[in-house]
Order: C-alpha cells, then structure tokens, then sequence
C-alpha cells in the first residue's frame, strides 16, 4: 500500500514539474510573441510600402519564373559560388607571395636608384627631347633607313686593328711638337722632301689615300649596279 502511495505520489510530481515546463514554456512564447510582434509589423509594413512601389514592373508571375530559373541553374549557381570560393583561397594564398614580390621589387628598384639608373633614364630621356626637337620626322625616317649602314660603319670602327691605328695615330700627334714657322720657302719645302722620314710618311699618307680612292670607286660602283 505504501509503495502504491509513493509511486502515485511520484507520478503527480512528474506530472506537476510538465505542467510548469509547460506553463513555462508557453510564458515564454507569449513574451517572444509580444516582443516580436512590432518588428513584425513594421517589416509587413515596410515591405507592403516597397512591393508597392514595384507592383508596376513586378508582378506574382515574374517572382515564380525567377524561383523557376534559380531551381533551374541550381548547379551552375553552385559552382560559380565554388568557383568564388577557390578565388578567395587562392587571393589568401597568394596574399603573403605577392607582398614577398612587392618588397623584393622595391629592394630592387631602390638598388637601381642607388647606381644611378634613374639618373641614367632620366638623361636618355633629355637626349630623346633634344634629337625630337632638333630634328624632323624625315631626318628620324632616313635616319631609320640608313641605320644598317651607320651601324655596319662604326662595327667596322670598332674593329681592334682600326682602334689600335687610331690609338696609335692619337700618340704619335701628342707627341708632335708643331711649330709653324714665320716663313716658308718652296726652296725649304723642297729640301724637306729629300728627308728619309718625310719621304716614309708621304708614302704612307699617299698608300691610305689610294686605299681610300680604291674603295670609295667600289662603294659607288655596287651602289649604281
């Protein structure tokens, strides 16, 4: 008999305790109820005003054909959000390699400044001014033209025989000792040709020129065929 009492006891106070989770529960709701209830009326309001305001250009039809076409393109849409994600991977990814690619560029361009070529650039560019200033578009364009022999003639200047000659003919000139006299004589001018070293260099003088003559009677010969 006891035991009968004590579980019919337990069971009103199990029954009890649900009653107040209810009850509970149910106060709980009213209060959301009551506290959601402006917000949803101004949002119903709000959105009864901007629906309003579209009616003209939107209608129930158009918002079902739009529904249709994104359950339609479903997965093209998951894939572009896909394709959006790996974007956004890889513009973290990336992020710390291009600030190393940033820096080393500004090491770099902070190297060149040091060894002046700026500086360099910047009087190329001066130079550019002055040949666009001094000179026309038809001299740039025969120069254009001409530039394969401009070329051809300072390639064969450059040639380590022709520059030795020059170094060579550079020295002797310096160590020349010019002096002119107040007056000259054919008789002293005669009497220098007998010298041995005048004589040496008149023939080397006269060996250059017919040199020269024979390759400028070449040069005009192929440029006439």
């Amino acid at each position: 008999m006891d035991k009968d009492l004590e579980l019919l006891h337990k069971k009103i106070d199990f029954l009890t305790e649900q009653v107040m989770e209810t009850r509970r529960r149910q106060q709980e709701l009213d209060e959301l109820k009551k506290d959601l209830t402006p917000v949803i009326t101004d949002l119903m309001n709000t959105t009864v005003e901007e629906l309003d305001q579209i009616a003209p250009y939107f209608t129930y039809e158009d918002l079902i054909y739009l529904l249709k076409k994104l359950l339609r393109n479903t997965r093209q849409l998951t894939a572009v959000f896909q394709q959006l994600e790996s974007a956004t991977d890889f513009v973290k990814d990336a992020t710390p390699l291009s600030k190393e690619v940033f820096d080393a560029v500004l090491e770099k361009m902070d190297d060149l400044e040091q060894r002046g070529y700026f500086n360099f650039f910047r009087a190329a560019f001066g130079i550019i001014d002055n040949i666009v200033a001094h000179y026309s578009e038809e001299d740039i364009r025969h120069l254009g033209e001409n530039v394969t022999t401009i070329l051809d003639t300072v390639k064969q200047m450059t040639q380590p025989e022709i520059m030795q000659s020059v170094q060579n003919a550079m020295a002797v000139y310096q160590d020349i000792d010019i002096v002119q006299p107040d007056k000259v004589s054919i008789f002293s001018l005669v009497k220098q040709l007998f010298d041995p070293e005048v004589q040496k260099s008149l023939s080397v003088g006269l060996a250059i020129l017919k040199k020269v003559s024979e390759n400028l009677q070449k040069y005009s010969k192929i440029k006439t065929e």
